[in-house]
């Protein structure tokens, strides 16, 4: 049986909850990931730190930041050649307690 938790049955955070923007796919015992969907890239950079400074503060070093490519909002006025980031997957080392 899986030990993998998600954002929907696991306990809160030291600090109270993650983020509502961030979703938390994996909860494991040595390593996390999380998903920070967008929809601006560069408005939306400022998310991502705070996503990255969240991750630091309530679960562990962040290790990765993978971004989720493929068809975008602009893409419906540029056409779908364009495609832009739509996501960062975050990969976290949870800290030894």
């Amino acid at each position: 049986m899986s030990k993998e938790k998600t954002s929907e049955n696991r306990g809160p955070d030291k600090k109270g909850k993650d983020q509502p923007y961030m979703k938390h796919l994996y909860d494991g015992d040595a390593w996390g990931i999380f998903y920070l969907p967008i929809d601006d890239f560069e408005a939306d950079l400022p998310e991502l730190g705070k996503a990255l400074d969240h991750i630091q503060q309530n679960h562990g070093e962040a290790t990765a930041v993978i971004p989720n490519i493929g068809l975008t909002k602009a893409s419906l006025l540029l056409g779908t050649s364009f495609q832009g980031v739509k996501g960062f997957a975050i990969i976290y080392k949870k800290r030894n307690l």
